[in-house]
């Protein structure tokens, strides 16, 4: 948690340009182009934070934030409540459920994960992204995970 902290201090910077999440429900869905370079960015953070032996564990539109207002801003990945730091860098599985059930990842639920729970949180996100709605959907969190 301390090293989360750390970096938090140090690569802390002004984002003005609002959450990814309130851009989708603006746009209602991007282009091909848009959501292309939009989904980089995302790998690209998660990227960094899995060769820093981070795992995130919950994934969504609502933690990434934009620099700016412009539509070319940069995003920037945001809250590690969640996450975990994997020990040695060894792919550890985990055992807790955490995570937000329109992101959450089967082995998640089932309790036998590892770092590869964020790539699925990362797809759903794609899925949003150029279709404007989440892959799984319900009127409740039960049946939201139901349908995961």
């Amino acid at each position: 948690m301390l090293t989360i902290i750390i970096y938090a201090l140090i690569f802390r910077r002004l984002c003005t340009g609002g959450e990814l999440f309130d851009r989708i429900i603006k746009e209602e869905f991007f282009t091909e182009q848009v959501a292309a370079k939009v989904f980089k960015q995302i790998l690209q953070a998660l990227n960094y934070c899995h060769s820093m032996n981070i795992v995130h564990r919950d994934l969504k539109p609502e933690n990434f934030l934009f620099v700016s207002p412009d539509a070319n801003a940069d995003l920037k990945i945001i809250d590690f409540g969640l996450s975990k730091i994997m020990e040695g860098g060894k792919l550890q599985r985990m055992k807790t459920r955490a995570g937000t059930p329109y992101y959450i990842s089967p082995e998640v639920l089932a309790g036998n994960y590892d770092v590869s729970c964020d790539m699925w949180s990362a797809g759903c996100m794609l899925y949003i992204l150029l279709c404007g709605y989440p892959p799984f959907y319900g009127d409740s969190n039960q049946e939201i995970l139901k349908m995961v």
